[in-house]
């Protein structure tokens, strides 16, 4: 058994073995409930199923995407201007 301590802002990490066990990473969402005096938490795994263009959401950052994309406009903008 795994020993946490509570912050002073009710905050509490859990151990990464645990995360690592069950998937857990930075944004994911757990669902808190009380049974008798036990704390539970739960993960909640439908946020994952985000249908649509949002399912791509920050897949590309870090990456030069956006001006590679935007460059590539501009030349077709420009092939076209000169046709």
């Amino acid at each position: 058994m795994q020993t946490v301590t509570l912050s002073s802002k009710g905050q509490i990490v859990l151990p990464q073995s645990i995360r690592r066990m069950l998937d857990l990473h930075e944004g994911d969402k757990l669902e808190v409930s009380l049974k008798d005096e036990t704390v539970l938490l739960t993960p909640v795994r439908a946020e994952r199923a985000v249908v649509g263009w949002q399912r791509w959401r920050g897949e590309l950052a870090g990456t030069d995407a956006l001006a590679e994309h935007l460059a590539e406009h501009a030349a077709e903008v420009e092939g076209e201007r000169l046709s």
